[in-house]
């Protein structure tokens, strides 16, 4: 059964409240926390960025409607029980294993590198190419950013090790 154009699932809009209130708990909560110091950013920035992110992507979301989307065999996204749609499913929750698992053994690098992969390649079938550049750019930012500009404690692994003798 398909739903009329600009129509919303509740779950959808279900999902959408419970988002906002766990972005808005999560603001209240991060505004705590010092977002600036005199030697860069708080324990506070970061948080307050994502959950500040997260509350203005929601409101977007219930503002305007939007519509259900169709696949590329015609159809709509309620049809959510396809094998399809289960694969998919299951590559994103192998990935939420690797990333639990990457962390603790393989280090920052490694576990970006190969959850891109996973998703980038196996759930959302781009190429090989594309998935091993988005790895490498966002490990390569993160590790840039966060763990050699920001000092974040990013999980080790021998690439970070090699790379933070190299920079610090």
């Amino acid at each position: 059964m398909s739903r009329p154009t600009g129509m919303r699932s509740t779950g959808t809009r279900l999902a959408t409240f419970g988002l906002l209130a766990a972005a808005l708990v999560g603001l209240w909560q991060s505004l705590r926390l010092e977002s600036w110091g005199f030697d860069g950013p708080g324990a506070g920035f970061f948080p307050q960025l994502v959950a500040g992110v997260c509350v203005v992507l929601a409101l977007v979301v219930l503002v305007s409607p939007g519509r259900a989307g169709a696949t590329e065999d015609g159809a709509t996204e309620e049809s959510n029980g396809t094998p399809e749609t289960r694969r998919t499913f299951a590559l994103y929750a192998l990935a939420l294993v690797v990333l639990a698992a990457g962390t603790a053994y393989a280090g920052f690098v490694v576990t970006a590198v190969a959850i891109s992969v996973i998703v980038v390649r196996f759930a959302e079938r781009r190429s090989w190419a594309a998935a091993l550049t988005y790895g490498v750019a966002c490990a390569a930012i993160g590790l840039v950013c966060f763990g050699w500009l920001l000092r974040v404690d990013l999980p080790e692994g021998p690439i970070e090790r090699a790379f933070y003798s190299l920079v610090r």
